[in-house]
């Protein structure tokens, strides 16, 4: 179990604006059509998102209550903030464009995406209609595991894609204005992690929830046993990236590794999972 969080944003802007005589808006805002992420290719953080994790999160029923309730929305760049509860939520003062649709094309995760309401959906808005095509970063919770292919994320659950400077996708970019009277027909569906503040090299965020750490106090007999057993004060306490191992820095600056009994590493995922 983990909170994975990677974040970027790309534009490519014209010195001229563009023509969108022709172009779908609501209240005035254009809308786009982006492509937020493709699935089974090797990102450039060096990890896979198979189809079949993806594609079945864009039915989950909090995307699709978001979706529906017009709440689905991007922050402008991810949260710098680590901590689980906030990159858990979505933060409507930080928020720069509106999901309209989600649906797959193919291995693509694609969008209709418009400006929200606000001085940054409005900033959004503008630097749309001046050619700049933002890019898009999903942020999520996730394990990530070792495969026969390599490193991929599983058992995923959506939190939002975020514009960003840089995705971690090549593609994840938008690709351009929807023409009136355009209509998007959904397929299968999908949705990620991933995300970066600068240049590819990723972020893994170690879970420090102090519900997660609590849990794990009073529940892992291995920590029970050592603590009993050795005689230290530790002053850190976190998971390590799978979830698997529990990382105690002892006052004396020391770094002990104990292994997490499979029950517990599971009832971990779940919360990972469910309670969002």
């Amino acid at each position: 179990m983990l909170n994975t969080n990677i974040g970027y944003i790309i534009n490519e802007s014209y010195s001229e604006p563009v023509d969108i005589t022709h172009v779908k808006t609501l209240n005035g805002k254009v809308v786009v059509d982006c492509r937020l992420q493709t699935a089974d290719e090797k990102n450039r953080n060096g990890r896979y998102y198979a189809e079949e994790e993806l594609f079945p999160q864009i039915n989950a029923p909090r995307t699709q209550e978001l979706l529906a309730a017009g709440d689905l929305k991007a922050e402008d760049g991810h949260p710098l903030d680590k901590d689980l509860q906030r990159q858990s939520i979505i933060d409507n003062t930080k928020t720069c464009a509106r999901f309209l649709k989600l649906w797959t094309e193919g291995k693509d995760i694609r969008a209709h995406v418009v400006g929200t309401n606000n001085e940054l959906g409005r900033a959004f808005d503008l630097d749309l209609k001046e050619g700049v095509k933002p890019a898009w970063s999903l942020r999520a919770l996730g394990s990530v595991c070792q495969t026969a292919r390599g490193c991929e994320v599983k058992n995923i659950r959506i939190i939002t894609w975020d514009r960003v400077i840089y995705p971690s996708h090549p593609h994840a970019y938008t690709l351009g204005f929807v023409n009136e009277g355009a209509t998007a027909t959904p397929t299968k569906e999908s949705i990620l992690l991933e995300g970066q503040d600068t240049m590819p090299t990723g972020k893994i965020i170690p879970i420090t929830n102090e519900s997660v750490i609590k849990y794990i106090q009073q529940e892992s007999s291995n920590l029970k046993f050592v603590r009993e057993c050795f005689d230290f004060i530790y002053s850190g306490i976190k998971l390590n990236e799978n979830g698997s191992r529990v990382v105690l820095t002892t006052n004396e600056g020391e770094t002990l590794v104990i292994n997490l009994e499979s029950y517990v590493a599971n009832e971990l995922m779940n919360y990972n999972k469910y309670t969002i």
